[in-house]
């Protein structure tokens, strides 16, 4: 390792040097990650940019180990020139690194729709003109959900985190009936359950405007304010930022939540948020699933995650009670299942362009994951191919009855293309049986579209 080193501690225009060529890789990464559309390219990037940003760090420690060493053995014009050599050279890749931040923030550097045309003779929908923006709020109050949440924070909190994580009708169906407790998530609109690294998970949504809305991973905020008259300070809303998730059997944050088994009582870690708010990530443990709340609000007390714990409890009692298909059906909302219409994908327009909310209507019969895919029309070619999938994958009802049809709700984003250039994309309606049978397509149909832009 000495003899490795030592020429680049011994020279003064070695390591400066190499920190260009770092630098140089670490922005080669960012521009292949503004352009990648596989998961090849994705891969290249990530290894470019992090070798680069490693390699950029050990240089710059060993350049200035280089005027370190000239000053200590009195060599006052080495030194200098170590000195300038690296100072230039940080200054030349900060400025680098800031032009290609800069490209990757406001260039439009995505070209894919620039020759594309929606073409004629064809039946191509129009997204709803809708917005998934009110479902961030959970001030609506039109399912169990949201009055949850705007209940409880409509008194003040207090600085007592403890919660007792007392849901014994979630343990009983998680422990004594999984797939039941699974297939009811499955078939009720308010849920969506997905699969995501080898795991199941079922995450809450609300309703807004009388539709069931999903925002990017489930979370639903507020950080608002209302001025009423009177005081800057009245009639004010309290900030937060909630997350319901049963995981089939692992929490879903990557992070690791604090963990707390089903039955007991814990003070739950606080930590600082965005600003007057105090984050949690909790997991109750109950076997085979567990209950994961992210909590973002103004006190220490956790007055949503009990709430949330209450919410579920009180949902899956009836269920507990008496765990049979019979009573699945009976807690299940009237618009779970719909007649009378034929299977499809429905595209409103999101908080976005390129981000579309999707809600599907299906019933496959048995068992298993539905996907999306989809394709621009006139050449063919695959849109958001790494992604889509995973992020529109959906377990719905099922029933013996092909007239019965059951809804779902995701957002997806599709990734090809600037706003304001539309083209025409054909979604496809695809079905993973759980049973290992081939995959089978169940819908499709063709909207004009506009791609998100970076």
């Amino acid at each position: 390792m000495k003899r490795f080193l030592l020429p680049f501690v011994a020279s003064w225009w070695l390591s400066p040097l190499c920190m260009l060529l770092c630098a140089g890789l670490w922005c080669g990464g960012g521009l292949i990650a503004a352009v990648a559309s596989s998961r090849t390219a994705l891969l290249a990037s990530g290894v470019l940019g992090w070798g680069g940003l490693v390699g950029f760090a050990v240089f710059l420690s060993l350049g200035l180990a280089a005027v370190v060493r000239a000053l200590v053995l009195r060599r006052w014009g080495r030194a200098v020139a170590a000195f300038l050599a690296t100072g230039a050279c940080l200054l030349v890749s900060f400025v680098a690194a800031g032009m290609v931040t800069f490209m990757l923030l406001f260039a439009d550097n995505d070209h894919f729709a620039d020759d594309l045309s929606v073409p004629e003779g064809i039946a191509i929908a129009e997204p709803e003109e809708t917005s998934s923006w009110p479902a961030q709020s959970s001030r609506t109050g039109e399912d169990a959900y949201s009055a949850a949440v705007t209940n409880a924070l409509a008194r003040p909190g207090t600085a007592d985190a403890t919660v007792a994580a007392v849901v014994p009708s979630f343990e009983r169906l998680s422990r004594g009936h999984r797939d039941l407790l699974l297939a009811y998530f499955s078939a009720h609109p308010g849920w969506r359950v997905f699969e995501e690294r080898g795991s199941l998970y079922a995450t809450r949504a609300m309703r807004a405007g009388g539709e069931w809305f999903y925002p990017l991973h489930g979370y639903y905020s507020d950080f608002s304010f209302r001025a009423d008259p009177g005081g800057p300070d009245e009639g004010r809303k309290e900030p937060y930022q909630i997350r319901l998730t049963v995981g089939f059997p692992e929490p879903w944050a990557k992070r690791g939540p604090f963990r707390v088994a089903s039955g007991e009582t814990a003070v739950v870690p606080v930590a600082g948020g965005n600003p007057g708010t105090m984050v949690s990530d909790v997991a109750v443990l109950a076997g085979p699933a567990c209950i994961e709340i992210f909590e973002e609000s103004a006190a220490p007390e956790r007055r949503l995650t009990k709430a949330l714990l209450a919410l579920l409890e009180d949902e899956l009692r009836p269920l507990a009670e008496s765990p049979d298909p019979a009573t699945l059906r009976a807690l299940l909302p009237p618009d779970a299942a719909a007649r009378g219409k034929e299977p499809g994908i429905f595209l409103a327009d999101g908080s976005q362009g390129g981000i579309y909310d999707v809600r599907i209507l299906a019933n496959p019969g048995e068992p298993g994951l539905v996907y999306l895919k989809a394709f621009e029309v006139t050449k063919g070619t695959p849109l958001s191919e790494t992604r889509l999938p995973d992020r529109s994958s959906l377990r719905l009802g099922w029933s013996d009855d092909p007239d019965e049809l059951f809804s779902g709700t995701t957002e997806i984003t599709i990734y090809e293309g600037n706003w304001e250039q539309y083209y025409a994309a054909r979604f496809e309606l695809w079905f993973r049986p759980d049973s290992g049978a081939p995959e089978r397509k169940l819908a499709e149909k063709i909207y004009r579209i506009q791609g998100w832009m970076r």
